[in-house]
């Protein structure tokens, strides 16, 4: 999926996918930033707003959940150089009430790979853990 890197500012060196300016779900939900770390993983930036909280003034549930089906395929993204995806399953485990108006950041790593499947797990901040989380998705033919 065609990506666009950041040349300056404070997300200098992060990468967003070029969808986004498209007028599709992920402009609903704000944009997701992503870079490649030392250690070879995927780590994924979301800034967050007041439009993303519950009635109790955090960060609402299906906002985070969102949130992690984006990080999903940028945390794929080095396994799916010939393939889309889709998601099969995604399994959310709420471990915290993230703030609004301050990033969340998403990490993660494959676990399994088999000809159209890849396992993924990982876990979700902001100044502490917000929520883990695994998937599914399943490789598909581009048209």
């Amino acid at each position: 999926m065609p990506t666009i890197e950041i040349a300056d500012g404070p997300l200098k060196g992060w990468r967003r996918w070029r969808e986004m300016d498209e007028d599709g779900f992920q402009c609903l939900v704000g944009p997701v930033y992503f870079r490649d770390r030392a250690d070879g993983s995927v780590e994924c930036r979301s800034p967050t707003e007041a439009r993303h909280r519950n009635n109790q003034g955090r960060l609402h549930g299906g906002y985070v959940m969102s949130f992690i089906d984006m990080a999903l395929f940028a945390i794929a993204a080095p396994a799916l150089t010939a393939h889309r995806a889709v998601t099969l399953t995604c399994n959310t485990e709420f471990l915290g009430a993230g703030v609004p108006g301050e990033d969340i950041y998403a990490t993660g790593e494959i676990t399994r790979e088999t000809g159209k499947l890849l396992f993924l797990r990982g876990l979700v901040t902001q100044d502490g853990p917000i929520a883990s989380f695994s998937g599914v998705l399943r490789k598909v033919t581009p048209r």
